[in-house]
């Protein structure tokens, strides 16, 4: 159980790292990344001691700033695409003037406030309790992922691909947490792992689409098109793992 509780403080610790680093803007978009990724993986942990209430306040943290985060990744996209130079400044000041709300609402001060208030030894829990968690994480997370996919549409729409890649980030996550003891499974991490980022990459690029067609940008088109290519990448991927009973076993 010690090598999850140091896990679970290295995690805290990086989270107040980069909630500090973020001052004033511009922000710096890396620890913009990291801090809401922290975030994310001290919710998992939150959620694996079954502390719920805190897993929330830590989940509106990364909500805070997910804006920001995706006017940044759209941003450097376009970038490297060499899109219209008009579509690049359009989304260069839109990113500016994110930052400038997510400063003047405080949301940094916020995070930082939270994680003071809860120092990681309050989300603890005695050995006994976390072994019972423990014995049974495998099973729970295979008939979380099984229940997912059994309520998928035959042809899975928006919504529930985005659901789908936060269950299967929750997923991943607490794994990694428990990688160092003899619960780990580096099989199961890497299939989640391989899961997400084709969730990811279409999720993404709905979120592009979907401000293209806002701003009315140049490549609303081509950004359509592009949601369309991901969309049949992800659901291909769903597809994959096979039809939900049919399966023993989840990922693990």
């Amino acid at each position: 159980m010690e090598a999850i509780e140091k896990r679970a403080a290295r995690y805290y610790d990086h989270t107040v790292v980069f909630a500090r680093a973020l001052k004033k803007p511009p922000f710096h978009p890396e620890t913009v990344h990291r801090l809401r990724t922290h975030l994310r993986r001290l919710q998992a942990y939150a959620e694996l001691m079954q502390r719920p209430k805190t897993a929330s306040s830590l989940a509106k943290g990364v909500t805070w700033l997910s804006q920001l985060r995706t006017l940044d990744v759209f941003h450097r996209y376009l970038r490297r695409r060499r899109a219209d130079d008009e579509d690049v400044r359009r989304v260069a000041w839109a990113l500016r003037e994110e930052e400038t709300k997510v400063a003047h609402a405080g949301y940094v001060e916020a995070v930082r406030t939270l994680l003071e208030r809860t120092p990681i030894t309050r989300l603890h829990r005695p050995d006994d309790f976390l072994a019972a968690r423990l014995e049974s994480l495998g099973r729970g997370h295979a008939a979380r992922l099984r229940a997912a996919l059994r309520g998928l549409s035959a042809e899975a729409k928006r919504k529930e691909l985005h659901r789908l890649r936060l269950l299967v980030k929750a997923l991943r996550y607490q794994e990694e947490i428990v990688l160092e003891t003899i619960w780990g499974n580096p099989r199961s991490v890497a299939a989640l792992k391989r899961l997400q980022r084709t969730l990811g990459d279409y999720c993404d690029r709905d979120q592009f689409r979907r401000l293209a067609r806002k701003m009315r940008l140049a490549c609303r088109g081509e950004m359509q098109k592009e949601y369309r290519r991901y969309r049949k990448l992800a659901r291909a991927a769903v597809r994959k793992l096979g039809l939900p009973e049919a399966r023993a076993t989840g990922p693990r």
